[in-house]
């Protein structure tokens, strides 16, 4: 694997010096997941941020019946650095699970030697605040949609935004991710199908 034109492809990091992209390999450690390959689990210690560079990924939890809940579907396409949301808050108790939808290559950095770095490298500094700008900004989306907007219309949006994880992700994955059942999905999607049909006529 060519790792410096690896991480020079990845979005977030295309602005970093090749300095800067240097530093970041030397700290990262590769990885592959398999579809369905678990990175972190509840109750398991992570104090590692991530990176995407190729697949999906899905973060989820168990409510209190068991059922799962998918907070983000993150795809190569809207790469960013990532790390477990308790992480954000600092919370100790570990309940979320992040788990490979299809396989999936991710590179792993020390969390506290990526700051530590950060702070030395105005290019990194940058790039870690875009990323925790985006995923901000990306619950913020989620907050509205689910406050404002019909579950057609979210799924209207989910099409158009996120192509790469519509086509690749399980169907299942998807309803959930959106707030509706399989079945309205289906149903949803034949509507959506029969209008473009009807258009093209």
């Amino acid at each position: 694997m060519d790792q410096f034109k690896t991480f020079r492809n990845i979005v977030f990091f295309q602005d970093l010096s090749d300095e800067e992209i240097n530093v970041l390999i030397k700290m990262s450690t590769p990885r592959l997941l398999r579809k369905k390959e678990k990175l972190v689990v509840p109750g398991q210690s992570f104090n590692h941020l991530f990176i995407l560079s190729n697949g999906l990924l899905r973060c989820f939890f168990d409510d209190e019946n068991g059922i799962e809940t998918n907070l983000f579907l993150p795809s190569e396409r809207e790469a960013a650095i990532m790390e477990s949301p308790e992480s954000y808050l600092n919370e100790e108790e570990r309940k979320y699970t992040i788990e490979a939808v299809i396989d999936s290559q991710i590179f792993l950095f020390n969390k506290s030697e990526f700051e530590e770095t950060a702070f030395q490298y105005k290019g990194i500094y940058t790039m870690y605040l875009r990323s925790l700008k985006q995923i901000i900004g990306t619950l913020k989306v989620r907050t509205e949609q689910f406050c404002s907007s019909s579950p057609h219309l979210r799924y209207e949006e989910f099409l158009e935004n996120r192509p790469f994880t519509s086509q690749n992700a399980n169907r299942k994955y998807i309803a959930n991710f959106l707030g509706i059942t399989p079945n309205s999905l289906s149903r949803m999607t034949a509507r959506i199908h029969k209008k473009r049909n009807e258009r093209k006529k």
